[in-house]
């Protein structure tokens, strides 16, 4: 059996994907959290200086989107195709759009961070919402991004909206895209990741 130890803040971030990859394979991992102002110290220890990273039998990969692929291969929410791979390929990286402009705001001094996170909510995340609702309803999406199962796309999108969320003070981000509406309640509506939403920490202070 193959050990499987993530590593990540005590936060949701950008290792909850991951997270709800395990969650929905059924497959078990241990997972060592550390505070914000660990990370300095523990910094070095990363082979690219980055968290999440996952261990797999001792070896460690880093990068999240690497990470959640490679999870997604071994579970099977990668498609049935390379096609299919492609086109879950495109809504990670349609996706990802979202969690490089949430970076930026922790960027830089505190007092500015009101000012990018509106900046983030009006101007950064309605065009790449309007995208991922036309992407749900192209030909390849079914219930999902790509097909009728859940892929790491999907897992991906719900995490990246939860994250936009937290920064909208708990306001639905999506309301205003109903594909998207409909494909979140989806996906938390599946039993092994509705377990999951009903015990997991709630997300850190920003």
């Amino acid at each position: 059996m193959v050990k499987y130890v993530l590593h990540y803040f005590k936060a949701q971030g950008r290792a909850e994907s991951i997270r709800l990859a395990f969650k929905l394979a059924g497959v078990d991992y241990d997972e060592k959290s550390f505070e914000f102002a660990d990370w300095p110290k523990l910094k070095p220890t990363f082979p690219t200086q980055q968290t999440p990273s996952l261990e797999v039998d001792g070896k460690m990969i880093c990068q999240s989107k690497a990470i959640l692929r490679y999870l997604a291969r071994e579970f099977g929410f990668y498609g049935k195709t390379s096609l299919d791979a492609a086109f879950i390929d495109q809504a990670i990286d349609a996706v990802e759009d979202i969690w490089t402009a949430g970076d930026i705001i922790f960027h830089g001094p505190a007092e500015s961070r009101p000012e990018k996170i509106e900046k983030f909510l009006k101007d950064v995340v309605p065009p790449i919402y309007a995208t991922l609702e036309r992407l749900i309803g192209q030909k390849q999406a079914g219930d999902f991004f790509v097909g009728n199962s859940i892929t790491a796309a999907d897992l991906f999108f719900f995490t990246a909206v939860d994250m936009v969320n937290v920064l909208s003070k708990g306001a639905n981000s999506v309301e205003k895209y109903p594909k998207l509406v409909a494909l979140k309640s989806r996906i938390a509506a599946n039993p092994k990741i509705a377990a999951w939403l009903a015990v997991r920490p709630p997300e850190a202070t920003l």
